[in-house]
């Protein structure tokens, strides 16, 4: 599994928004309500469910 410093949040040759652990695009509102306060996300649909999402998994890394 990738570490925060093998992805990059803001890929910068497209523009793109990706979660921290998996790597899957997710758009700027989907980190601005899931993520925490510094953009970072560290969880999405891809890798976790919605209950962990809404419990606060987008916001802790494990």
């Amino acid at each position: 599994m990738p570490t925060k410093l093998a992805i990059v949040h803001d890929d910068q040759s497209s523009g793109q928004t990706r979660c921290l652990t998996c790597g899957s695009y997710v758009t700027e509102g989907f980190v601005r309500v899931f993520g925490d306060n510094e953009n970072d996300l560290y969880a999405c649909l891809e890798c976790t469910t919605m209950g962990a999402l809404r419990a606060g998994d987008g916001v802790h890394p494990d």
